[in-house]
């Protein structure tokens, strides 16, 4: 994982999420891209100003980086004018990885804020990390939610290096039926005798992807915003990874807004930009 783009609004909200992006980019002798956004409308002749505040911004958060990762933390910026430039910036810098958090500036400050989680999540070209937690907090407990597809296993190594040594469960979830009757345990998982076809196909992928043996498997039915929402308060997950296939392209909206722990969204297909995609961009 060589590049990895983190979007903020310079909030300390914000800045935790590009905080959690330069620990994996360290850690892994990769970069890091800061992302900024925002549609003040002002006078022109406060533009020259206004660009010389966000530069500031940019550098004292990249000193703040390289003060705690290093100097050998390669750290680029750019600023835009409309949060769809993220798209070019992806492509252009090779990303591997988009890091997003919570944006608090009022929409005019930050042309992100109420819209770009569930966007990106929809149709993003590379994965998207959505971090509220503590930037230094390891992620000790993930749970992949995802189907037996030859490619979704292309989740798992980069579910490694975004949260390496944690302890994995996989979860398959597959649509309710009219006339469905299963027990479910107290978390919302399905007995595993219930679809036993489904958890032998995941044993395979497991095995494929060279995941440990004992690796925990998970079948539930139905909607899974509320099976994960319960599997993460009763097992304490630090991370939850979700394709962008099957039913979990349900889980949007607040779900994404306020997720019960960090979520880790898979792109639901490539996504091919070209250089007249977009909008001229700024970069520092």
């Amino acid at each position: 994982m060589k590049t990895i783009v983190a979007a903020t609004d310079f909030s300390k909200a914000g800045n935790q999420a590009v905080l959690r992006g330069a620990e994996i980019a360290a850690r892994k002798g990769g970069r890091l891209h800061i992302f900024h956004a925002s549609s003040f409308r002002i006078a022109p002749e406060q533009a020259a100003h206004f660009a010389a505040l966000v530069e500031g911004y940019f550098d004292t958060l990249r000193a703040r980086i390289q003060c705690r990762y290093g100097p050998r933390l390669e750290v680029g910026g750019t600023h835009a004018d409309i949060w769809q430039d993220i798209h070019r910036v992806l492509t252009q810098q090779n990303a591997e990885l988009l890091v997003v958090g919570q944006h608090v500036h009022p929409n005019g400050i930050d042309a992100f804020h109420g819209t770009f989680v569930e966007r990106l999540a929809a149709d993003c070209a590379v994965p998207v990390l959505v971090s509220t937690s503590a930037p230094e907090a390891p992620y000790r407990r993930a749970l992949v939610a995802l189907d037996p597809s030859p490619e979704n296993e292309k989740l798992i190594p980069v579910i490694r290096d975004v949260a390496p040594g944690s302890a994995i469960a996989l979860m398959q979830v597959a649509p309710a039926e009219p006339g469905d009757e299963f027990s479910c345990g107290p978390d919302g998982a399905v007995a595993s005798t219930t679809l036993k076809q489904g958890t032998q196909a995941i044993e395979r992928l497991r095995d494929r992807t060279g995941l440990d043996p004992e690796t925990e498997i998970l079948m539930v039915k139905g909607n899974p915003r509320n099976r994960i929402r319960r599997l993460a308060s009763a097992r304490k997950l630090d991370l939850v990874a979700l394709p962008g296939t099957g039913p979990m392209q349900e889980l949007n909206g607040d779900f994404l807004r306020t997720p019960p722990c960090d979520l880790l969204v898979f792109p639901t297909a490539a996504r091919r930009m070209t250089d007249t995609a977009f909008p001229a961009i700024h970069r520092t």
